[in-house]
């Protein structure tokens, strides 16, 4: 088993989120969450999980660092790869002839 800690996807839809809306708030409200936890998922992905800025903040707004970017790159994939999972277990399991 690897040493590396886990990211849940839930964070990983946050980040999505303020990658495509441009701030935490707009992010919050696609996620249904409050700026306040969604500044706090950030910091904690940020500082304690990654230990990478992803963030270049001015002011209200927001864009990805060069690491942001990457990152955002397979959160995408990875976000994908989750739905298609889901949707493959979870079709009816269909036998017999039509």
């Amino acid at each position: 088993m690897s040493a590396y800690p886990s990211i849940d996807t839930e964070v990983l839809r946050t980040f999505v989120a303020i990658a495509d809306q441009g701030g935490f708030t707009r992010a919050g409200e696609l996620v249904n969450r409050t700026q306040s936890a969604v500044s706090m998922q950030m910091k904690r992905l940020e500082e304690d999980v990654l230990q990478r800025q992803l963030f270049q903040r001015d002011g209200r707004q927001v864009r990805l660092t060069a690491e942001g970017q990457v990152l955002l790159g397979y959160a995408r994939r990875i976000l994908k790869l989750h739905s298609e999972v889901f949707n493959t277990l979870r079709e009816p399991h269909m036998v017999g002839m039509v």
